[in-house]
């Protein structure tokens, strides 16, 4: 996993495991980085069932919440 999805993940994590919503704008202003350079990594934390995309915005998923406290928590 790249730096970068690491920070995704943990930004995430941190917005939405207690039940939340962590949006594509929120997730520009911690990262920097525009949607369009953001969503390539997105959709990878997806592909490997880290995150989940909801219309209100991301949350982590139950596989995720493992690896953040298997690696960070």
């Amino acid at each position: 996993m790249s730096a970068i999805q690491n920070q995704i993940l943990q930004d995430i994590y941190q917005a939405s495991h207690s039940g939340g919503f962590l949006t594509m704008g929120d997730l520009e202003l911690n990262t920097s980085l525009s949607e369009w350079k953001l969503r390539p990594h997105l959709e990878d934390l997806k592909e490997a069932s880290l995150i989940v995309e909801h219309p209100e915005g991301f949350q982590v998923a139950p596989r995720g919440t493992h690896y953040y406290k298997s690696r960070w928590g």
